[in-house]
């Protein structure tokens, strides 16, 4: 699966971490991880990129025929109205 470079960018966010992290996290250098989520890194990069996401928890929903494409995680269970319960404050 080759989601869209936006997207690549959409998980790494959503895991809260900056490339160089993603890099040590996943044995992907930073610089293909920039390339992949500019589009133009080759596609065996960016697929191990999608494995590195899912075991993190996040993964790519390809588009049907209403829909584009997606994300889902398996952390982020909350609402909004209900983040703060869960920051304790």
């Amino acid at each position: 699966m080759r989601p869209p470079s936006r997207l690549l960018v959409a998980a790494r966010l959503i895991l809260g971490q900056t490339q160089i992290e993603v890099s040590n996290d996943s044995g992907v250098s930073s610089r293909t991880i920039y390339m992949a989520e500019n589009g133009t890194a080759g596609i065996a990069s960016v697929e191990k990129l999608v494995r590195h996401y899912a075991k993190k928890g996040v993964t790519f929903t390809p588009p049907g025929a209403s829909t584009g494409w997606g994300l889902h995680t398996k952390h982020l269970t909350h609402r909004y109205d209900d983040e703060h319960l869960t920051k304790g404050q």
